[in-house]
């Protein structure tokens, strides 16, 4: 079993969001892109722990395009509404039994809960500027939508983690710790002649402690000095003791230690390891649910939770965690690419502001074969997915580009840090997947390729671009740089080289620094004859070749070359 859908309408920035879920979603996008209230949307629906009452909007719970000053969404009886959809539980007796109320008439396949925060049906007569509202969570497809028990979301059941919690305060709290049901199972497979000797031994621990010299006169005058306060009749009778005799009682009094013998308090360790802890405590106690049969399914959405854990700490976790598992779906929203490095590339959903609304940008929606997918992930993992976080991307073959360009982009007064735009270099020229899934990710793209001429001075670039714009269905008598894809006259390096006189010079005076003394001497005759391509790049070669000299010349002010010039613009200006 596994969710499937997501879609949520008129809930705060929410205006319309409708997207597809994968086991391991990983959701990102900038502050207030509205990640928070998309995780709040899926507890309307799931979440058992969620307070009714909570459930019970208010007007400022409506998307801000629907009110102002002049307008109020409750008295226009508008409807905020959140559907989510479950898909593969057909081989899973339990699991179908469990959403056998919310299969959707078109397709059995799947089952919808829908929340609904909607007016009342006003009685006749009744006043429409005062239309009460109330909440309900629904099953299946309209018209023939039945309202959802209580037993039926407890099989599908929701644990949410929010941000920056308190793990060591969580694991305290006997009722919020994930360690209470691991110990009440642990109590429960007890005999009751092991919790009797249990009992027998708590005694005997008391007897011991209470004989010790003090001990017990200090019962004795506390109650004492509590009768002189308030009187025999309301005085307290007090003893001392290690714990109640009761084991079951004395379960709640155990607390976990760390550091094996030395047995130190958890306030002791650092922070990211008692997020490791808590997970680990969950894990365990949801994995025994499920394979208790307590569970049909389980959802777990987490947010932001590379609080605290180290980059590496963050891939193994959510790594393993954001594995396709049967009995589980995972949700996490993250500011951090490498937790968004390790996802699977189709798992992977960007939410965008626009204004006061928000878009939701799929992964999945990308047309891609899947050796492609496999080479996405395997580029994500490899440059830590920056590119997932980025409004704008500019595509470039090799390292030597991903080096120069944002030096080049400087030139032209572009921050492209500031304007959130990537360089990424896919080390080679098939561009098509990794432009399919810029779009779908809704980021802005360009790409920038050699021209490659041949030996009749044909350019192998211009021919690369058509196959891409081909490939994306854009008509052949468009020009591609209308459409991001920018060529170049000959290859990169030699195109910067000759891009101005100023390029030139410094070119050779960058370049000589490195060179031996044959290396020098040709560069030197740059002055009265100009190389040409392939004189340029032995030299290149000679100096410790093209990312090497890429990141001498990033040293210098060089003018980017008309078409990385253009491709910048085309980027960074709507970045």
């Amino acid at each position: 079993m596994r969710l499937k859908r997501l879609a949520v309408r008129n809930f705060r920035n929410l205006r319309d969001i409708d997207m597809p879920l994968e086991p391991g979603t990983v959701i990102v996008g900038e502050n207030r892109s509205g990640k928070s209230n998309l995780l709040h949307a899926l507890r309307l629906v799931l979440d058992a722990s969620l307070p009714n009452t909570d459930r019970h909007l208010t007007p400022e719970d409506f998307s801000e395009e629907l009110s102002d000053a002049d307008r109020d969404p409750m008295t226009e009886r508008e409807v905020i509404e959140v559907i989510v959809e479950f898909a593969d539980f057909e081989d899973d007796a339990l699991s179908l039994t469990a959403i056998s109320e919310a299969l959707v008439e078109d397709d059995p396949s799947t089952a919808r809960l829908t929340y609904r925060f909607a007016p009342r049906d006003l009685p006749e007569g009744g006043d429409a500027s005062r239309t009460p509202y109330r909440w309900q969570i629904v099953g299946g497809s309209e018209p023939t939508q039945t309202p959802i028990s209580n037993d039926l979301r407890g099989y599908l059941h929701m644990a949410f983690l929010g941000a920056l919690r308190d793990a060591e305060r969580d694991l305290a709290v006997w009722r919020r710790s994930p360690l209470r049901p691991l110990l009440e199972a642990a109590a429960g497979a007890a005999s009751v002649d092991e919790l009797l000797k249990a009992e027998e031994a708590i005694a005997g621990a008391n007897a011991v402690l209470t004989s010790l010299a003090g001990i017990g006169h200090l019962a004795d005058a506390i109650t004492a000095r509590t009768d002189v306060m308030v009187g025999n009749n309301q005085s307290l009778d007090v003893t001392l003791g290690t714990g109640p005799a009761d084991p079951l009682r004395l379960l709640r009094t155990l607390r976990l230690f760390v550091d094996g013998e030395a047995r130190r308090p958890l306030a002791s360790t650092s922070l990211g390891a008692l997020n490791v802890l808590y997970l680990a405590l969950l894990e365990l106690d949801l994995e025994a649910r499920v394979g208790e049969r307590d569970l049909a399914h389980l959802v777990l959405a987490i947010e932001e939770p590379e609080a605290h854990l180290h980059p590496h700490l963050q891939r193994l976790l959510f790594g393993r965690l954001l594995r396709p598992d049967e009995t589980r779906s995972v949700l996490l929203t993250t500011h951090s690419p490498h937790i968004a490095s390790v996802a699977p590339a189709r798992s992977l959903i960007v939410l965008r502001g626009e204004g006061r609304t928000t878009t939701a940008f799929a992964a999945a929606n990308a047309e891609l074969e899947d050796a492609e997918w496999d080479d996405i992930e395997r580029y994500l993992d490899a440059t830590r997915a920056e590119l997932v976080f980025a409004r704008g991307v500019l595509f470039v073959e090799g390292y030597a580009e991903q080096v120069l360009v944002p030096r080049l982009a400087r030139t032209l007064k572009f921050n492209l840090d500031k304007r959130g735009v990537t360089v990424c270099a896919i080390h080679g020229t098939h561009f098509e997947p990794y432009v399919r899934f810029a779009q779908a990710l809704g980021v802005r793209w360009a790409v920038v390729t050699d021209g490659d001429p041949d030996a009749d001075g044909d350019l192998e670039g211009e021919a690369r671009a058509r196959r891409l714009l081909d490939a994306l269905d854009i008509e052949e008598d468009e020009e591609p740089a209308d459409h991001g894809i920018f060529v170049g006259a000959t290859t990169f390096e030699y195109d910067v080289y000759t891009a101005s006189d100023t390029n030139r010079a410094l070119c050779s005076s960058v370049l000589s620094r490195p060179a031996r003394t044959p290396t020098k001497r040709t560069i030197e005759g740059w002055a009265s004859t100009q190389p040409d391509v392939s004189g340029y790049l032995r030299v290149i070669e000679n100096v410790g070749g093209k990312g090497r000299a890429a990141q001498q010349l990033a040293t210098a002010k060089l003018e980017p070359p008309k078409y990385v010039a253009d491709a910048i613009r085309h980027v960074a200006s709507h970045a």
